[in-house]
């Protein structure tokens, strides 16, 4: 991971982080709907322990991470989500569901978004270490 050059690709903030807590809770909210990470576009899914509660994404905000043994981010807010996350694409179909859960149940927020605050490489598999601020 590094800090982008002169042209931004981002909507909000450089690095948009989601976990599989959150991502299994969606699934359940919207059962029959097929929802996965791509409906969400974050730079990196982070794999949660079992019985991990949905939205722990909340709880980083305000903190430093770090991932694996080199790479820092800090987390400065949630995403306000927008009818992209029900548009269809590849396998995936059109679903207005998916942005009306989100709105009902966490305020049209999903997912921590944050900025590198030390550069460096990060693996499949890495250890992701809260660092409160």
């Amino acid at each position: 991971m590094a800090r982008e050059g002169s042209v931004s690709h981002f909507d909000q903030l450089p690095l948009s982080v989601l976990s599989t807590a959150t991502l299994d809770w969606m699934r359940t909210a919207l059962a029959g709907i097929p929802v996965d990470e791509r409906r969400f576009r974050p730079n990196l899914l982070i794999r949660t322990p079992p019985g991990t509660p949905a939205f722990v994404e909340d709880q980083w905000l305000g903190s430093t991470v770090r991932i694996g043994t080199a790479v820092g981010v800090r987390f400065v807010r949630s995403s306000e989500r927008c009818v992209m996350v029900g548009e269809s694409q590849q396998d995936l179909p059109h679903s207005p569901l998916v942005l009306k859960t989100i709105a009902r149940a966490h305020d049209m927020r999903l997912d921590a978004l944050g900025t590198v605050a030390e550069p460096g490489t990060i693996g499949v598999g890495d250890v992701v270490t809260v660092i409160r601020s």
